[in-house]
């Protein structure tokens, strides 16, 4: 990991111009652990955007339940973040572009993210979430996608949604095996338009594009 990220800091380095970069991927792949290490060693002002707040919340969506196939068979789950029609990506399409228009955004305020105020004068803007991944036209200097394989994922949200936000284990594996079903089907596929593509399963930081 941080050779990549040095490979990063000399290509941003390397140019005087406002450098907009997009990190995504699922849910636990490892993106925002990769996005603040990049933060806590650029040299520039930078901004960085959690897309987490543009993620409907759940709460709203209680009697709302997706289908579709899975080997060949029917199946109905409810809605996750790894569709897009979880994120509203047209209020995000608008931040981003005020931020590109040299204007500031203030942010929106969560528990988990503190509203603060973006400036669209600062040379390098993160944008780090799922949402990212459902951007359309996706247009980023750089782009990096991470994801990880189905036990690896289930390990770390194991450590974080059962001994840091208190979920029973059998819940957490039902709704893991749906939400990547659903990642499978809705998210994955869209790898291919970033440049950067990154391996994370068990730990091991693979770079394979």
């Amino acid at each position: 990991m941080d050779l990549f990220i040095q490979e990063l800091k000399e290509k941003i380095n390397s140019t005087d111009e406002a450098i907009f970069i997009a990190i995504s991927g699922h849910g636990a792949a490892g993106k925002t652990s990769f996005a603040k290490k990049l933060c806590e060693e650029l040299n520039t002002s930078y901004n960085y955007l959690n897309t987490d707040s543009y993620i409907v919340e759940g709460k709203y969506l209680h009697n709302t339940f997706a289908s579709y196939e899975v080997d060949n068979q029917k199946a109905q789950y409810k809605i996750t973040a790894c569709m897009p029609i979880r994120h509203e990506l047209s209020s995000l399409a608008r931040d981003l572009q005020i931020l590109r228009s040299g204007g500031d955004l203030l942010t929106i305020d969560k528990p988990w993210d503190p509203q603060r105020v973006l400036k669209g004068t600062k040379k390098v803007t993160i944008v780090e979430g799922m949402s990212v991944a459902f951007l359309e036209p996706f247009d980023f200097d750089l782009s990096i996608y991470i994801y990880t394989d189905s036990n690896t994922e289930l390990k770390r949200r194991e450590v974080r949604d059962i001994n840091e936000r208190g979920r029973e284990l059998e819940m957490l594996i039902g709704a893991h095996k749906h939400r990547r079903y659903q990642y499978d089907l809705f998210m994955h596929p869209l790898k291919d338009k970033f440049q950067n593509i990154i391996d994370y399963s068990d730990d091991i930081f693979k770079i394979v594009k």
